[in-house]
């Protein structure tokens, strides 16, 4: 059964802020809107799978096209993780192009797009310069009309600790938890940040430097995210989680980063950062609208008692980078873990996801970008396994939600977009996917993006 809870305080938001969500198609046939893409991340040859999305927020006609390189999943590893890790922004749309991160044969995959069909076409693969590529994101290159600055995070592995003593459960080994995590290792070559340029006339796309790496102990890249001004990088990391108890402990858990770099011509500079004792597995960041000094944060892994930090609005200055406020996400004091984030098209309301709980929690943002308030959260229906809800994406018009069944339902959940927030709507599971359904970590179901016509 689905949950909903929408917060007093939620009327006086109203005032502000309309409802976009007329249905113009309600006495009329749908048409086509445009088209909506995931990838499937299996244990083999990773496969993009299209949607095309008509005016009503329904999808059909679904299309999967092989990215001829390696998913990443593997159920076998990581205990009752089922070899689950976590990011965001694996697909992203440049121009007439579709670019993919395949985190088991660790490349980007380039396809170009037939733009009134929504077809995809594989030009070819580029290795991601690291080990686990799980996002990308973008910037146009100063004075060129044609090309863009990319970055991929390589997010290497993500070493874990689950449950309590004396059932304790350290991934990969206990001997890897012997080692000073904080010092430099061979593996943070591939643990990176990895600049490339993407030319939009041709579809080719270039590695140019390692902009940064990181060392073990707080984990590597979850989402990298260029400022809409393309003036800085933001980066969050998934640090060291403990999950699989109601109390992580700070002598298992450590805590991740969100980096932040100044951007300029393909050179990054002045690097600092946030982390908190007691906050882990930073997934989900968005910058605020319109600002480089502003970041909405999800975190999934906080100690009991930082539960009130799921949410966390980080602010940028000269040399720092600190916490401004703090949020609860799901019902009070529900383990829902909120790891994924989108902006409303405005930038005036935040989205965020929940892996356990499969919710949706609504906020409200001034024009600053920072968040006034948490005002509704909503819970699927269907199959909804806890342990399922990834990332999230809506529409350029405000009028729907999707949001990926990733891990065990591999379905996409469409929630129509409403004054209070989202209200669920339907389930639709993907024929590509269907046989695996309820096994968990058999797909891990990557990125969500799409166009409209």
């Amino acid at each position: 059964m689905k949950k909903t809870f929408i917060f007093l305080f939620s009327t006086i938001v109203l005032a502000f802020t309309a409802c976009n969500n007329d249905d113009n198609d309600s006495n009329n046939d749908p048409t086509i809107a445009g088209f909506l893409y995931t990838s499937t991340n299996g244990q083999s040859t990773n496969q993009i799978i299209k949607f095309t999305r008509m005016s009503d927020g329904s999808l059909t006609n679904e299309t999967a096209y092989s990215t001829n390189s390696l998913g990443g999943s593997n159920p076998a590893v990581g205990g009752d993780a089922h070899g689950d890790f976590d990011f965001q922004g694996s697909i992203k749309i440049i121009g007439n192009y579709l670019l993919a991160v395949n985190a088991g044969g660790n490349t980007v995959s380039v396809f170009s797009i037939e733009h009134a069909t929504g077809n995809l076409s594989l030009i070819g693969n580029t290795n991601s310069g690291g080990k686990r590529p799980v996002s990308i994101s973008e910037t146009p290159v100063a004075g060129s009309p044609n090309e863009y600055w990319l970055i991929v995070g390589n997010q290497w592995d993500n070493p874990n600790v689950q449950k309590d003593v004396p059932n304790v459960q350290r991934f990969p080994n206990d001997a890897f938890f012997l080692n000073d995590l904080t010092q430099p290792d061979a593996s943070d070559q591939l643990r990176n940040l990895q600049l490339f340029k993407f030319n939009t006339s041709n579809g080719t796309l270039t590695s140019m430097s390692q902009l940064d790496n990181y060392v073990r102990e707080n984990g590597g890249p979850s989402t990298v995210t260029f400022s809409d001004d393309g003036s800085k990088i933001a980066v969050s990391t998934w640090g060291i989680a403990h999950f699989g108890t109601t109390s992580p402990s700070l002598d298992e858990q450590h805590p991740s980063r969100v980096y932040v770099y100044d951007f300029n011509n393909g050179a990054v500079s002045n690097k600092r950062f946030f982390e908190e004792e007691g906050i882990s597995g930073t997934i989900g960041i968005s910058w605020a609208k319109n600002s480089n000094t502003k970041i909405l944060a999800s975190n999934f892994n906080t100690t009991a008692e930082k539960t009130n930090n799921s949410v966390t609005v980080l602010a940028v200055s000269g040399a720092t980078v600190t916490k401004s406020s703090n949020f609860t996400s799901g019902a009070e004091n529900d383990l829902d873990e909120a790891c994924w984030t989108v902006l409303s098209p405005s930038g005036d309301r935040l989205y965020v996801a929940s892996f356990t709980g499969n919710v949706i929690s609504t906020y409200s943002l001034n024009a600053s970008g920072e968040i006034m308030a948490k005002i509704q959260v909503e819970g699927r229906e269907g199959f909804a396994p806890a342990g399922d809800s990834k990332e999230v994406y809506i529409t350029s018009d405000n009028k729907y939600l999707y949001n990926t069944g990733a891990l065990q339902s591999y379905s996409i959940v469409v929630f129509d977009v409403t004054a209070s927030g989202v209200n669920y709507r339907s389930q639709i599971t993907l024929n590509t996917t269907l046989s695996q359904v309820g096994q968990p970590g058999v797909f891990n179901f990557m990125g969500l993006t799409g166009y409209d016509l």
